[in-house]
């Protein structure tokens, strides 16, 4: 059997991403992966022995998209307006390509039944709040974990209202607003 091929493993872990996102949770099997995927039977299981490695799987893919994002975003050096203009950028594409915060929402609410994902999910918040200290400190602006751990909470509440609500109808001027308010408090 050759090794697993990491290009595939990112295939499914998309697909993975989608069905979670138009199915939610009870939705995600590793056959409903082979099918977004459009692979064989089996292929998801091979790359994702089990269930609880496929939810793995799908955070990983979420917050290592989240990072290609801003960094494909930000530039070196960067400015604190840059980086403003960065950050609201990707946070707003967000609502465009539903699919990453929609199953991202539905392992929140999945963790809530199950201490393991949970872990693993404040794990990914964590990599995601350094990513934001690490781009701030990029621009010269010093700022600490709980800092960036209240922007990504007030973010994931903004787009999760909008998500399921609408409200805002147009939600990049909050999510502006709670960028401005951690770069003011810390610049």
């Amino acid at each position: 059997m050759p090794p697993p091929n990491p290009q595939r493993r990112d295939h499914l872990a998309d697909a993975a991403i989608t069905v979670l996102a138009e199915r939610g949770s009870r939705g995600l099997t590793h056959r409903a992966v082979d099918t977004a995927a459009a692979v064989p039977a089996g292929t998801a299981s091979r790359y994702f022995r089990t269930r609880d490695a496929l939810l793995d799987g799908v955070i990983e893919r979420i917050t290592h998209r989240l990072g290609e994002r801003v960094d494909s975003y930000t530039v070196r050096p960067i400015s604190p307006a840059d980086l403003e203009e960065a950050l609201v950028g990707v946070l707003t594409t967000m609502l465009s390509d539903r699919h990453d915060p929609l199953a991202l929402f539905e392992l929140h609410l999945e963790s809530t039944r199950n201490p393991r994902l949970r872990r693993v999910l404040t794990g990914a918040l964590h990599s995601r709040s350094d990513l934001l200290v690490r781009q701030c400190r990029a621009a010269g602006i010093d700022i600490g974990e709980d800092a960036a751990m209240l922007l990504e909470m007030s973010v994931l509440g903004i787009l999760f209202t909008a998500l399921t609500t609408g409200v805002p109808e147009s939600p990049s001027e909050p999510i502006r607003t709670a960028v401005r308010a951690l770069l003011a408090r810390t610049g």
